[in-house]
Parts: C-alpha cells; sequence; structure tokens
C-alpha cells in the first residue's frame, strides 16, 4: 500500500482528528465520512464493515473503505466508521512535546498484586486446566499538562519505524494510540499474510552501546524451552482455525528473532491463499482473534479465566486496529504498546504470556518493560523515570 497524500483541508472547514495509520507497507491518514448511518452498535463484524463500505460508496468516495478498531472481548461492538481511502486529509503538524510532569500514577493491579494474580495462575496452569494465559496490567498517568496525540504518534513512529503505528479518535475525546509490533494479519486478493509473536526480553537501555548484552539476551529468548513452548501453542492454535479455509497454509517450524527499539520477540511469518475469494479480511479477523499471544490457550478457557481474574475490562486493549476496502483487502494489527489519551489522562495497557513454568517477578518485569514503548513516546527518560512511576512499575 503505497503513501497517500491530499490537498490540505481549507482553514475555514472544522476538522475532527482523522485516522492515521503507518505500517511496512504503506502510510496514510483517513477522515470519518459525514452523515454516518445508524446501526454502529452491531456486533456483527462482517456485516457492519459491508453496510459501511456500502455507505461510503454511496458517498461518492472514489475508494470505499472502513477504519477502526475492535475490542478484546469477542461479541463486543467494534468501532468502525467508513472512509475515502482514495482522499485522506493532509495529516496534522507534529508540535513539540514538553517533558511530562507527573501528578500521580496509579497501576491495576499495582505490581504485588500482579505478582500474586500470576503465582495463582501458575497454579492453574500446572493443574492442567489451562496451558497458556496472558494476564494484562493497566498504568493509569494524571499528568499536569495533556500530551498531544500527534507528537505521541511523531515519537512512536520514530523510535518503532517497523511497527503499525496507529491513531484511532474514540468517542468522548479519546484517542486510542500505539506502535504495535504484531501484525495480525493482511489480506490481499487470496494471499493472507501473518506474524504472530509470543516470548518476549527486554533489550539493554541502550543496545549500541552494549552489543554483546543485546546478543545475549535475543541469544537466550531464542533458545528458552518456555518461550518456545509459549510459541508453538500459539502458531499451532492459529494454523488450526486457518486452515479450513485455504488452499495452502506455509508455517515454518522455528520461529525468528523480532526486535523493536526496547524488546525482542519470538515470532512466526505466516502465510497462506484462501480456497476462495468469499473471505474479506474482516471475516478472518473474529476468526483468527484473539490470539493465544493476547489470550491464552484453550481460547474458552482462557478467555472465561481472565474474565474472572484482572480486575478490570480491557476495552480496545488486546484487540485489533486497522482498515479494510471493497474488494475485502485490509491490514489489522494487534492492540497492544498502545494507549488511550484523553485529555490529562493517559492509560496504558501491557500483558504477559503465562505458562506453567512463569516466574511472578519476571512476568511483572515483562509488563514494565512493554510500557517503556508509551512511556518514551509521552517523553518520559526510562533511565531516569519519577519515583511515583517506578513505584507503580
Amino acid at each position: 500500500m503505497t503513501t497517500l497524500t491530499a490537498p490540505p483541508t481549507p482553514a475555514h472547514t472544522p476538522r475532527t482528528r482523522p485516522f492515521e495509520w503507518h505500517a511496512p507497507t504503506g502510510s496514510f491518514t483517513a477522515q470519518p465520512l459525514p452523515h454516518t448511518p445508524p446501526g454502529l452498535d452491531s456486533t456483527d463484524l462482517p456485516a457492519l464493515s459491508r453496510t459501511l463500505l456500502r455507505h461510503a460508496e454511496q458517498a461518492g468516495a472514489a475508494r470505499p473503505g472502513v477504519v477502526g478498531a475492535v475490542p478484546f472481548r469477542p461479541g463486543a461492538a467494534p468501532h468502525l466508521r467508513p472512509v475515502d481511502l482514495a482522499a485522506p486529509v493532509a495529516a496534522l503538524s507534529i508540535p513539540a512535546l514538553p517533558v511530562p510532569t507527573l501528578k500521580r500514577a496509579v497501576s491495576v493491579p499495582d505490581a504485588a498484586g500482579f505478582e500474586a494474580l500470576v503465582a495463582a495462575a501458575v497454579q492453574t496452569l500446572r493443574a492442567g486446566r489451562l496451558d497458556k494465559v496472558v494476564l494484562g496490567r493497566l498504568l493509569d498517568l494524571h499528568l499536569h499538562a495533556a500530551p498531544d496525540p500527534d507528537a505521541v504518534l511523531a515519537r512512536l513512529r520514530a523510535a518503532h519505524p517497523a511497527a503499525y503505528a496507529f491513531a484511532l479518535p474514540l468517542p468522548d475525546d479519546t484517542t486510542l494510540i500505539g506502535a504495535s509490533p504484531e501484525l495480525l494479519l493482511r489480506r490481499a486478493g487470496r494471499d493472507v499474510h501473518l506474524r504472530p509473536m509470543a516470548g518476549t526480553r527486554p533489550r539493554p537501555a541502550d543496545p549500541a552501546a552494549d552489543p554483546a548484552d543485546d546478543a545475549a539476551r535475543a541469544h537466550a529468548l531464542l533458545h528458552s524451552a518456555k518461550d518456545r513452548a509459549e510459541h508453538a501453542l500459539m502458531v499451532q492454535a492459529i494454523a488450526d482455525r486457518l486452515a479450513p479455509l485455504c488452499r495452502t497454509l506455509s508455517v515454518p517450524r522455528t520461529p525468528e528473532l523480532a526486535s523493536t527499539a526496547t524488546l525482542w520477540h519470538l515470532a512466526t511469518p505466516i502465510h497462506a491463499q484462501l480456497r476462495d475469494d468469499s473471505s474479506g479480511v474482516l471475516d478472518l479477523v473474529p476468526l483468527i482473534h484473539p490470539t493465544p499471544a493476547v489470550c491464552g490457550v484453550p481460547t474458552g478457557a482462557a478467555q472465561a479465566y481472565l474474565e474472572a481474574a484482572e480486575p478490570f475490562d480491557r476495552g480496545w486493549f488486546g484487540g485489533a486496529v486497522g482498515w479494510a476496502d471493497e474488494y475485502g483487502d485490509g491490514e489489522w494489527a494487534v492492540t497492544i504498546r498502545c494507549a488511550e489519551l484523553r485529555g490529562t489522562h493517559a492509560r496504558l495497557f501491557a500483558g504477559a504470556g503465562l505458562v506453567a513454568d512463569s516466574d511472578p517477578t519476571g512476568e511483572r518485569q515483562e509488563t514494565a518493560a512493554k510500557f517503556g514503548t508509551v512511556l518514551a513516546a509521552l517523553g518520559f527518560t526510562l533511565a531516569d523515570l519519577p519515583d511515583a512511576l517506578l513505584e507503580a512499575l
């Protein structure tokens, strides 16, 4: 997908924040079309997308499309909006981001509470009731000044150029923003690509200054029996869901290393060719989502466990975000390394995949490292975090 541009919007035209998408395959910004039709609370993702695509076509869109997000919880209503993918608005200017000053930071659960939840989950895993489960945490930051989403997104893009960076306006003046390293799926005709991830190690604070330590951490992850087992569970579950629709399905036998500025991951690139053209990208998303990378194995049992164990509703966190066009093509990423921004409040999410030999302290440290992606984009210096923030992590 190529980078799209458009003439500047006239100064007298009121404009809401556009959807922004920046991926290795291309970037665009798109303004939701006016006069959005009723029925946006539908939980039927494929049917809703078809309705919105028809609306975009009737509104005169040169390239009808939909953009939005799917929540973590299956059956919950997605947030989709019709757009014209051929005529997006020009990108907003990027203002400087002031150094943030923190009023308070609250993690849900707190550090000790999260470790206790991990310990309880490990007992369930060892009893054989689950093979894997992904526990999440929230980090609520209350700041003295509101961060600008454009500046935050610019920092995310600069620090993570290979990520799927996004900014999606939500109701109540909230922006869902992030830089996900994980492609949920991309469809182009009958070709489907996925790159699920599971297994993580933090990189050194300055990988370039200590390449030997960085390489040692990557090697340890690639040869970790615990992480390889967790990863294999995820890949097999995804392949099993996708296989009935595919003429061919290529799944490498071993994972590869994938890096961000702050983390190493295990990833497996999966390529499939569909049997026919009947399944568009938004028919496939609910088939694959939620993957074991954000939920667990078996899926139903893991979902039930998380409903009871996590002391919050994930909402959009751990869901999917992306776009689709009138031909059923599109690209969706897993909604991780992300935050919701609303005024002076920033809510961050991170999760850790647990198996029977997971260590509570290590898993908490993994979530703290994952929070670092958005903390740095907000302007915090990870090597010198405020004491109140360190205590919350």
